[in-house]
């Protein structure tokens, strides 16, 4: 399958990454040109400012026992000595320095694995089920595809719309997700011949939504041509405006899918000219019914992770155990541990997609030398999978965009729950995940019992809370997003959640399962039953501090800045496709086609000026932008009047126009790199505090990046010391604009929620 590394050119990344820091460090390279190519390479930035998240890219979540342990050295010396396991088969790594991600890189691609396209706009890991290979009802061995995909497809769609996911299960037992992905494939037989059951626009995030079945059976060589198409669509078409909403799901709801499947079938039809059969190895066999049998056992320890760790193979004596890894986290003194073990008994490892480890291929006869090998290092924790093994994203630890702290309230969640033998084996269906915002990297809304945290209001004080979300589940063909139900304080929610536990042992009829339950008793019912969990009434307790903080809730450092950000990427993307429009012109001229050249400039000029009035706060297109540019920009002296005729059009001669508005566009370069490290620099000088006054600025309506640029104006006129109130609205407003304010040095002294989305921000120039 993939020899010699699943990336071939990460040496002329590492390359290119150092020239645009350097670059952009000496302030000659535009910010979203370093961080759309970090993102790319994997790197995602902490809410930390000096640290970043490194993401190793693991296709199908398969390890060998060489790549953990030397993955576990690379983590040990970057990081802090703590990997994470993703819900996608990914390993991260918090808490490193910028200066060592090059080396970072190069050492996680001799590995064999890469960091390549798992994070930003690209084709996201390729997960397939851990048990491909040894499920029984498996009949095409998808680990093997997934790989294959991978290696066809890696580095080749790393500028999308938005991130695009890809699944396989190995049989629709074992389907975890499937419904969730925007491409989501199931192996099945038709006739003896093999091809794949297919699901298309699915997602959970912000307005979580069902794939559709798109065909019962894709033959099996057209897998690549589905998916190539499906990816060129959505590049095609996709909104690059609205980074909320520009999911394929979101695409395939605004076209609709008749329109969308016809789009789709065009291009299906125009790659069949060209048309290469997919190919791969993998096996194809019948599916058995072995039946699941575990070895007994001769204590309770033992007996119980059998029952909640351990899977019988389809191959006879053989089977699957899993490691529990506490909130996906491990550190690297364990993983090397894993890893070493692995070596020592020939067996095969996998990441599995609820933040686990599966060592596969044990015999029956060392099964229990291996039990006691993995808890004499802590590592055989019975419960996996089940209501035991919480899943909870990083929150407002490391997290910019965690509202709450998911990690450390999932902590305080298991420090709670029952563990005897007969809670296990009564509650063991039932899974818990915990999200510290509503997009949902926990997978919260096809939990069981789902949560993800906000900001909530209770007598004039903003304290951390969780939304609950009742009897989600992630399979098909049960597929389910839950119901979304009460607000909950933070600290009230461990009591919540047992509360409900319990109220499911006492009133469930005999083998109903929870969310059986849920559906017999109604939602409504059971948030009613909860009712009293969402007031204030444990009088010791500060409910304005967040689990694992000291700190009264605040969320004056959510985002990482990223309305300025988006002020810089707007900017740029406008100088950037200013510049490619100039290039077309450019061919047109040296193709004898004036007239279309002239059509270029024209669009060329309009979209860099419309670019560079943003920072100002002016918002206009086409010749009135031209107009706006001539007052806001030349009048300001930041461009050189010469360009004035050129805006006017008194320059008519095709040839000398792309001339001069080559030159304009390198000025207008060098004008906005000017102003990005004025601004800089402006943010660092201290500022003498005179008297403050207070003044009110309503900002609702207002969208993002405007409503920031307002305010800014609005302190710039304004006297140090003095109180501005802001009223804004919107999520992603409320994400930006007070972190960005404070980037800018200014002070945020509170963020009150009022009611309908509608905010309070009260800040002191500084």
């Amino acid at each position: 399958m993939i020899k010699n590394g699943i990336y071939r050119d990460y040496l002329k990344d590492i390359r290119e990454f150092e020239r645009l820091y350097r670059k952009f460090l000496e302030g000659e390279a535009f910010e979203s040109d370093f961080k759309n190519f970090r993102l790319v390479n994997g790197i995602y930035g902490q809410r930390q400012k000096d640290y970043f998240m490194v993401r190793v890219k693991v296709p199908s979540g398969l390890l060998t026992p060489q790549q953990i342990k030397r993955i576990a050295i690379i983590g040990e010396k970057y990081s802090n000595g703590v990997a994470h396991f993703t819900t996608r088969q990914d390993i991260q790594f918090h808490w490193v320095k910028l200066e060592d991600i090059p080396e970072v890189i190069r050492e996680i691609n001799e590995t064999g694995l890469t960091t390549r396209d798992a994070c930003g706009n690209t084709l996201r890991n390729i997960t397939a089920s851990y048990l491909s290979g040894v499920c029984p009802y498996e009949v095409i061995e998808v680990q093997r595809i997934a790989l294959k995909v991978t290696e066809t497809l890696i580095g080749r769609y790393d500028n999308l719309p938005r991130k695009f996911k890809i699944g396989f299960s190995c049989c629709d037992k074992h389907s975890y997700l499937i419904p969730f992905n925007d491409l989501g494939f199931i192996p099945v037989l038709k006739d003896g011949r093999p091809g794949f059951s297919v699901y298309i626009g699915g997602g959970l995030g912000d307005r979580p939504k069902y794939a559709f079945r798109y065909t019962d059976f894709l033959p099996f060589e057209e897998l690549i041509l589905l998916i190539e198409s499906v990816l060129k669509l959505f590049n095609d078409f996709g909104d690059r405006k609205n980074r909320r909403h520009n999911r394929l799901k979101f695409l395939i709801e605004k076209l609709g899918r008749e329109r969308f499947l016809s789009i789709l079938d065009e291009y299906l039809q125009k790659g069949r000219e060209n048309f290469t059969p997919f190919e791969c190895d993998a096996p194809v066999e019948l599916p058995s019914e072995k039946p699941e049998i575990l070895p007994s056992a001769g204590n309770e320890a033992y007996r119980l992770w059998l029952e909640t760790n351990v899977i019988p193979q389809k191959q006879e004596g053989l089977f699957t155990a899993l490691i529990k890894l506490h909130l996906g986290n491990i550190t690297t003194g364990k993983l090397k541990k894993i890893g070493e073990i692995a070596h020592e008994y020939m067996l095969s490892i996998k990441a599995t997609q609820d933040q686990n480890i599966a060592l596969l291929n044990i015999p029956e006869e060392i099964l229990y030398t291996l039990y006691r090998e993995l808890d004499s290092t802590g590592l055989a924790s019975a419960g996996a999978s089940t209501y035991l093994d919480i899943t909870a994203c990083p929150g407002s630890e490391t997290c910019s965009l965690g509202i709450t702290g998911s990690r450390d309230l999932a902590r305080a969640i298991y420090e709670r729950l029952p563990s005897d033998p007969e809670s296990v084996r009564r509650f063991k269906d039932i899974t818990i995940k915990v999200s510290g915002c509503p997009n949902g990297c926990a997978h919260h809304h096809v939990a069981s019992i789902g949560l993800h945290g906000i900001a909530m209001k209770i007598d004039d004080t903003l304290i951390p809370a969780y939304v609950l979300h009742l009897g989600g589940n992630g399979n098909l063909p049960r597929q389910r997003i839950g119901i979304t139900g009460i607000k909950i304080p933070a600290k009230n929610v461990p009591d919540a959640v047992l509360f409900l536990l319990e109220y499911y042992r006492d009133n469930a009829l005999e083998n109903e399962d929870f969310n059986s339950f849920v559906d017999r008793i109604s939602p409504e019912k059971i948030f009613q039953v909860l009712e009293p969990f969402k007031q204030l009434y444990k009088e010791d307790t500060q409910y304005s501090v967040d689990w694992g903080s000291d700190k009264q809730f605040s969320l004056e450092d959510l985002g990482t800045g990223e309305c300025a950000g988006i002020i810089a990427d707007r900017v740029e993307e406008s100088l950037k496709e200013g510049e490619r429009l100039l290039q077309q012109a450019k061919t047109h001229i040296r193709n004898g086609i004036p007239e279309d050249a002239q059509v270029h400039i024209d669009s060329a000029l309009d979209i860099i000026c419309s670019g560079l009035l943003i920072p100002f706060g002016v918002k206009a297109e086409g010749s009135q932008a031209r107009e706006k540019f001539i007052e806001q920009i030349i009048g300001r002296k930041m461009v050189d009047e010469s360009f004035i005729p050129l805006l006017t059009e008194k320059i008519s001669d095709p040839s000398y126009r792309l001339e001069i508005g080559e030159r304009f566009y390198t000025t207008c370069k060098k004008a906005y790199l000017r102003l990005r490290k004025k601004t800089e620099e402006k943010k660092e000088k201290p500022q003498e505090e005179e008297k403050a006054r207070k003044e009110f600025l309503d900002l609702r309506g207002v969208e993002c990046p405007f409503n920031y640029v307002k305010a800014k104006y609005k302190l710039r006129e304004m006297d140090t010391g003095s109180i501005l109130v802001i009223t804004i609205d919107g999520e992603e407003s409320i994400r930006s604009v007070p972190q960005s304010l404070r980037d800018d040095g200014h002070e945020i002294i509170n963020i009150q929620e009022e009611e309908d989305g509608v905010y309070t921000v009260i800040v002191r120039k500084r």
